[in-house]
């Protein structure tokens, strides 16, 4: 369904253009596309159309139409539900929550829409309460808030290494894999455990993060690759930070990609085979457990 946005002009706003006061003033809406909606006849002024350059004058009331987009959604797998939070199965290839308001539907949308008061439990809307996120080609267990004080406290534990993720990937390796893979100073074998120190930070393109001395510190603990075929293995990990992309730079830099992934020189397949198998929030919930998403197939 279409998402109806209206708001009054204050004394503030006054003289401002209104795609600029409807990029400040409504979370998760930009100007550029504020400005793209009004520029397709969806921006009224007092029940005119407006252009997104109309200067606005206290007491007018400004009403933008974010179209419906109708795409076929995926069932919402519920796995977990407390007091404080729900707990989902999160398909590979859709986003955790919207990253625009004009983006499809995402897991967001499907947990708001059973569970409602997550949308009210973190600052912007669009997140519908998700203390965390999985990139878009990653499946598994993703949490959602059902109240405020409950998100905030999930982030802050997220902050401070108190929450346990367990992940699954499917990788590229040589067929005699030598374990551990390279020698560094970032790494620390410990029996068939490799704690995978090596710092993160930007790459060398907008979407990509590298292995850098410069990085912030990230800790990945990697299990011994068990063989699945002459040239591939699954890893199981536990991420004890949460860098963005940090399993699957973390991965590739050992020489293991993850198949799938294209931006860090994974074989092509149909989808990111990296799962988020198990999510431990007990630190903020108290009722919960820890909290599993069954495997896809190539990965049980």
């Amino acid at each position: 369904m279409s998402r109806d946005i209206r708001l009054v002009v204050t004394i503030e706003d006054a003289g401002e253009r209104a795609d600029v006061v409807l990029g400040r003033r409504v979370p998760g809406l930009s100007r550029r596309v504020a400005r793209s909606l009004a520029l397709a006849g969806h921006l009224e002024v007092d029940g005119v159309t407006a252009a997104p350059a109309h200067r606005v004058r206290p007491g007018e009331q400004l009403a933008l139409v974010i179209p419906a987009i109708e795409v076929a959604n995926p069932p919402l797998v519920i796995l977990a539900v407390t007091p404080a939070l729900v707990y989902v199965d999160k398909p590979s290839g859709l986003h955790t929550h919207r990253l625009r308001p004009t983006d499809p539907p995402a897991l967001a949308d499907l947990v708001a829409e059973a569970f409602p008061e997550c949308t009210g439990a973190s600052e912007d809307p669009r997140e519908g309460g998700a203390v965390h996120r999985l990139d878009r080609g990653t499946s598994g267990v993703v949490a959602f808030a059902r109240a405020s004080e409950v998100h905030a406290a999930a982030r802050a534990a997220f902050a401070a290494g108190l929450v346990r993720k367990r992940y699954l990937a499917l990788v590229t390796c040589p067929e005699d894999l030598v374990w551990p893979p390279l020698t560094s100073r970032w790494l620390v074998l410990d029996g068939d455990t490799l704690a995978v120190h090596a710092p993160l930070g930007p790459g060398d393109g907008p979407s990509r993060v590298a292995v850098r001395s410069d990085g912030q510190p990230s800790l990945s603990l990697v299990e011994h690759p068990q063989p699945r075929g002459p040239h591939h293995a699954r890893v199981t990990l536990d991420l004890r930070t949460g860098r963005r992309h940090q399993a699957r730079v973390h991965l590739s830099w050992l020489g293991l990609p993850i198949v799938g992934d294209d931006l860090y020189g994974g074989a092509q397949a149909g989808r990111l085979h990296l799962h988020a198998l198990s999510l431990d929030l007990r630190a903020v919930d108290p009722d919960g457990a820890v909290v599993t998403a069954p495997p896809p197939a190539a990965l049980a």
